[in-house]
């Protein structure tokens, strides 16, 4: 009796069908670049020190090991933050429309789909005619002795590298859960601006482990839960500097500084201004800065 064999079907939930750029570029700190947005999705991954992303309104850092995908049709920017900082930029289009779940937030990758980065550089390499360090890249030529396979190695790993950011993602249920103790967070952060808050007392509220809690609060803010903490501080001795009712001494101890010296330090890093220096231009122009 002839056995009769029943095939699965293999679904394709993305295809990589163009490739519009592909870049490895190692920025000097004083880069700059006007920004772009086009039709295409864009994929840039931090390979060491660290980028300032910005997409539409909204910016992120991206240190080393991180990626961000840009949908089509976002204005977006990059801007290195450390002097040697390199990066790798592709541009690519297909039926990708499952990346929308992953797009518009840092993610770190994974060994593996750093492995299907790295073979996506070397080969190519080896078919495009094109340096990979261009600013403005408007077309990919291929060599004229160009291995097809290499070239559908390229299109293989490139789609798999996706695929795994997409396996990535958490599910509905640990994606509410992260963005609900984010959102308690901001409150919780908001609410305590006249408090001496380290992660450890922050760990020890939500009871959750300093590193969970960093890892979910920058994957939404771009900010570290203290930087985030700082800001608000600052933004608040603002608004009572301008008031006008109070000391910096005082200022200081309502919001929680050891010493107005340090209070001082930290305002100026923010601002470019010390507390004395923000008082007068708020006095001569009636303008919070």
């Amino acid at each position: 009796m002839k056995k009769v064999y029943t095939p699965a079907a293999l679904q394709q939930v993305l295809t990589v069908e163009k490739l519009y750029s592909l870049h490895y570029f190692a920025y000097l700190k004083n880069f700059s670049f006007e920004g772009e947005s086009h039709d295409f999705w864009e994929l840039i991954f931090c390979d060491s020190g660290s980028v300032r992303i910005y997409d539409r309104d909204r910016q992120f850092l991206l240190g080393q090991g991180q990626a961000f995908l840009h949908a089509p049709g976002n204005f977006h920017n990059v801007r290195p933050e450390k002097a040697d900082t390199n990066v790798i930029v592709t541009g690519f289009g297909g039926k990708l429309d499952i990346l929308h779940r992953c797009a518009g937030k840092p993610v770190e990758l994974s060994p593996a789909a750093k492995h299907f980065l790295r073979t996506i550089l070397s080969e190519s390499r080896k078919v495009f005619a094109s340096p990979l360090n261009r600013v403005y890249q408007y077309e990919i030529l291929l060599r004229e002795d160009a291995s097809e396979v290499s070239v559908q190695l390229i299109r293989s790993c490139l789609e798999s590298l996706l695929l795994t950011l997409c396996e990535s993602q958490p599910s509905v249920q640990q994606a509410e859960l992260r963005n609900t103790v984010v959102r308690q967070l901001i409150a919780f952060l908001d609410e305590n601006t006249d408090k001496r808050l380290t992660m450890q007392t922050i760990s020890y509220r939500f009871g959750y482990s300093p590193a969970w809690l960093q890892h979910i609060f920058k994957a939404e803010t771009g900010q570290s839960i203290i930087q985030y903490f700082i800001s608000r501080k600052i933004e608040k001795a603002k608004r009572l500097i301008a008031d006008g009712d109070f000391s910096v001494a005082e200022i200081s101890d309502m919001l929680g500084y050891d010493t107005p010296q340090y209070f001082s330090r930290q305002f100026k890093e923010l601002t470019n201004m010390t507390p004395s220096a923000y008082a007068e231009s708020v006095k001569e122009t009636g303008i919070l800065e």
